[in-house]
């Protein structure tokens, strides 16, 4: 077998993560002297390294030049590439890391990371102010040719990797499970995006399902593989700030959106900037802070056609993606109550307005 058989079959092997196989080599060096131990030189290390016996066993049964094969062949059937830490294509951003994965999962696009790479994250119970946000982000960085990568969560990551599709960019998508898992579900649509005009990018072996402990282990490969982090929207405990965690360990550079003190969403972001995060506070100062020279903003539109007349204009320009409550409304427009519903109406059957809870209202994506 040639050097990347070895790799794949000890990425595969069940039970063993990076960890582990960590251990292992510092006994037998490569994969392929595993590969050829003894039953009795395996079990001494096993037992002089504190690794789990149930994984010798494991190591064995796994000694299958034919399985190993049809993994290759099951991975080049569904156009997966297997990347060895020892492979050329290998990227150098994970190679120094605590916990360098052993070896990583593409699908899609070979792309550079050594161009400037943004990672744009927070939480998947998002605020409709903080998806626009990450969404204006992932635009932005993709129309000045900066690789964008999150998570594919629901939410803030989902909105960073759309925005970087709509301007034709560069992104993508590190997953807690296997590079064939589409998780979640409702994201296929996005997940086959990112597989045309960038990666998907898994350290577990294909078919792996999601697990919980899984996404946070994961989230050092996003802040790895970025230059930059920025933290959209996040709670005081949360994925998001594992990420900023590693990303600090690894010498990377934090950026935050402000929010309110009252928002439990606001409370990871704020954390962060008095910890001394980089404070983005509008599009083009947040590009200069990052060092990205000669920024072009582009400007999304969507056109839907319609002329607003006087008062429902007004009353729109008055609406932000943050919701507002009717009774606001009424105080800030001096207009009577069913006046001003009425108008609301009218904008949310234009597709302009939604009502996220009752008598709250905010603009439409």
């Amino acid at each position: 077998m040639d050097n990347e058989l070895y790799w794949l079959w000890l990425c595969n092997i069940e039970g063993i993560w990076t960890g582990t196989i960590e251990k292992l080599l510092k006994y037998f060096l490569r994969p392929k002297e595993i590969f050829d131990a003894s039953y009795e030189e395996l079990k001494e290390i096993i037992i002089q390294a504190g690794i789990n016996k149930e994984i010798l066993e494991n190591i064995i049964i796994s000694r299958d030049y034919e399985k190993i094969i049809n993994i290759r062949r099951n991975l080049d059937k569904n156009n997966i590439k297997f990347i060895s830490c020892e492979h050329k294509e290998f990227p150098e951003k994970l190679k120094f890391i605590n916990g360098c994965p052993y070896g990583i999962y593409h699908k899609g696009r070979t792309i550079d990371f050594e161009k400037t790479t943004v990672a744009v994250v927070g939480a998947r119970n998002c605020t409709k102010y903080g998806m626009k946000i990450a969404h204006d982000i992932g635009f932005q960085l993709a129309v000045n040719g900066i690789n964008v990568i999150s998570g594919m969560a629901r939410g803030i990551d989902s909105q960073a990797h759309w925005g970087a599709i709509e301007a034709s960019g560069v992104t993508g998508a590190i997953l807690g499970g296997g590079v064939d898992v589409c998780y979640p579900r409702e994201n296929i649509g996005l997940y086959e995006k990112i597989m045309e005009s960038g990666v998907i990018i898994s350290e577990f072996p294909i078919k792996t399902q999601p697990l919980s402990w899984q996404f946070p282990v994961r989230n050092r490969i996003i802040s790895a593989l970025a230059d930059k982090i920025v933290v959209v929207e996040a709670k005081e405990k949360s994925g998001s700030l594992i990420t900023a965690e590693y990303a600090l360990e690894q010498g990377k550079d934090i950026y935050a959106i402000p929010g309110r003190m009252d928002d439990v969403l606001s409370r990871g972001c704020n954390r962060l900037l008095k910890e001394g995060a980089g404070l983005i506070y509008s599009i083009e100062t947040a590009m200069e802070d990052m060092g990205i020279c000669n920024f072009r903003n582009s400007k999304k539109i969507k056109n839907k056609n319609i002329v607003l007349e006087k008062d429902l204009e007004s009353l729109y320009i008055m609406l932000d993606f943050f919701p507002r409550s009717l009774q606001q409304l009424i105080l800030d427009t001096g207009r009577e109550s069913g006046e001003l519903l009425r108008d609301l109406i009218k904008l949310e059957m234009m597709g302009l307005v939604e009502e996220p809870s009752k008598n709250y209202y905010s603009k439409k994506m």
